[in-house]
């Protein structure tokens, strides 16, 4: 795969959040990142740990999965984007296989889920997403691992399946079998033409919270001239304050209550109520070697606070 094209132009990989199911980031910091890309401005977006062997097992855990699948003609060293047709749009792939009357039935044995169908016969060709996540293992990944940037391909390519795999906690392999979807061609379209407009015109997102506010007004007057503010923004500060004192407040006495659930519960490392079980109990620590810091024996110690779950 190649990684991040461009980011003056939308692609699969931020589809997630220009269709609002982002996790990691939103479609405001997509739009700052694209503006600041067209005017040459480098951006500060670095590959990190977890990304780099992702990358590496890509093509490991790519392999295996087609070969599950019963799929023989599979390319995963992929060094060119795609572009769609008509939009200005475009992605990168993680590998892509090509398929003849190949039949999948959801196999959980083996790892194989088919999220929106029972029985797929694929043909032609199958963009090939791959995630390696930390999250616990889905039925059906959500939105936002891989699935907008797996349908973003397929419309891209004209395909009328997928495949995205992902290596839940490192160990749970699971693939995913995709039909496109007839309703997420428009919705395509929309965001994607919405946010060429935005880039061109640098026209921001009704800002969702203060850090979008941050990304648009990051830069303050060098003058010392004073706004005078209207009513309707004395009402928000008003509002802000007592929310803020609010929040103080509650922090400050469920503390209060947690204090009292903790003194009730004493010496005892799990306690429960009809709607509720309580884990007050150890965490154990293996005993490391001397680095630069002193070695430590191995231990236990008591967590810091209960957790606390709501049963059902």
């Amino acid at each position: 795969m190649v990684g991040k094209l461009t980011w003056y132009k939308a692609t699969s990989s931020i589809m997630c959040a220009l269709m609002d199911d982002g996790k990691y980031f939103n479609k405001q910091e997509c739009l700052k990142r694209a503006i600041d890309d067209k005017h040459g401005i480098p951006s500060d977006f670095k590959s990190t740990n977890r990304m780099a062997t992702g990358d590496l097992l890509e093509p490991v855990l790519i392999t295996e999965a087609i070969r599950r699948l019963g799929i023989t003609d599979l390319d995963v060293d992929i060094d060119y984007k795609i572009e769609h047709p008509l939009l200005p749009l475009e992605a990168s792939l993680d590998g892509l296989a090509n398929a003849e009357n190949i039949e999948i039935t959801e196999d959980i044995d083996r790892g194989i889920y088919l999220p929106h169908a029972t029985k797929l016969i694929l043909n032609g060709r199958v963009p090939i997403e791959c995630k390696v996540s930390s999250e616990f293992p889905q039925n059906e990944p959500p939105a936002w691992l891989g699935v907008h940037q797996l349908m973003t391909s397929m419309e891209i390519l004209d395909a009328e399946y997928g495949i995205l795999i992902v290596l839940w906690q490192g160990t749970d392999f699971r693939t995913y079998v995709y039909k496109r979807q007839p309703d997420y061609a428009d919705k395509l379209k929309e965001v994607v033409l919405d946010f060429d407009r935005r880039v061109e015109e640098e026209d921001w997102y009704i800002p969702e919270c203060s850090e979008d506010a941050y990304m648009i007004f990051d830069k303050a007057n060098e003058d010392d001239s004073v706004m005078i503010l209207d009513d309707d923004v004395v009402d928000d500060i008003n509002q802000y304050m007592i929310l803020r004192d609010l929040a103080a407040q509650s922090e400050k006495a469920a503390d209060l209550y947690l204090t009292n659930v903790m003194v009730s519960m004493g010496n005892h490392a799990k306690a429960r109520s009809a709607d509720y079980k309580v884990d007050w109990g150890i965490r154990n620590y293996k005993a490391t070697e001397e680095k630069v810091m002193p070695a430590k024996e191995a231990r236990s110690v008591r967590l810091k606070k209960p957790i606390i779950r709501r049963i059902g």
